[in-house]
């Protein structure tokens, strides 16, 4: 089953907590917090704003990866691959691989690696469904929702698909 992870927006603002909980109710299943300007100890009180229930959804963010070279290198559940789609958060951050070489390399990884394989970079709804045909687990999500004037909306769009 295909699945579709958000990752935090990588800055706070008032009223983030309340709009991932609504993301919570609307099927969010895993949400990644990424906070890389936030010191560890300012991280874990961040994180207590959440739900005690929604604790085993909410996952430390592990990196991505930008080549199937680097792949290999990671050792979580999931991995992450990236740039799969002109970023939307990143300005000027652009696809870095054909479908011919995202299938074949999918392909490859899938034979040799029993974690799942997320793409990253540039998802939204309007491309979402490609990325299940190429042979993708799932696809995390950053800019499409917090760059919307509407997250909660952009999400329950993304997430119905």
């Amino acid at each position: 089953m295909f699945q579709i992870a958000l990752i935090s927006s990588p800055e706070n603002f008032a009223g983030e907590h309340e709009m991932v909980e609504q993301m919570f109710n609307k099927d969010l299943q895993i949400f990644y917090s990424r906070k890389p300007q936030m010191p560890e100890s300012l991280l874990e009180r961040w994180l207590l704003g959440f739900d005690f229930k929604r604790q085993d959804n909410i996952l430390p963010w592990p990196g991505s990866a930008h080549s199937f070279e680097d792949l290999e290198k990671i050792s979580a559940e999931i991995c992450f691959l990236s740039p799969i789609f002109d970023s939307i958060s990143k300005h000027g951050y652009k696809a870095k691989y054909s479908k011919e070489e995202l299938k074949e390399g999918i392909a490859i990884w899938k034979k040799t690696h029993s974690q799942k394989l997320f793409a990253l970079g540039g998802v939204e709804a309007g491309n979402i469904a490609q990325l299940a045909k190429l042979g993708f687990d799932g696809a995390a999500i950053l800019g499409a929702v917090w760059h919307s004037p509407d997250p909660v909306g952009a999400w329950e769009e993304i997430s119905i698909l």
